[in-house]
């Protein structure tokens, strides 16, 4: 099958910063993941997430992070690798 490239903001409430939600989600999923960019404090974690997968698999992965309550949103614009 194809695969593909999409970037997502993942953000994650204060509850979650210290729950190993990513390194679940590669053990379960067929989406290759790289951290573009991150910041995290004791209020906040933000990050920017790159995914390599088939689309439906991605779809996924990003209904997972949802479902554990972390926030996903498209990257508009690729301001990480310009």
């Amino acid at each position: 099958m194809r695969k593909v490239t999409r970037r997502v903001w993942l953000t994650y409430p204060p509850h979650l910063i210290g729950e190993p939600i990513l390194y679940r989600a590669n053990r379960r999923f067929e989406v290759e993941t790289s951290i573009r960019q991150a910041s995290v404090t004791d209020q906040v974690g933000i990050m920017a997430l790159e995914c390599r997968g088939e689309p439906g698999e991605i779809e996924r992965l990003w209904a997972f992070f949802r479902e554990a309550g972390v926030r996903v949103d498209p990257v508009e614009q690729d301001v990480i690798a310009g």
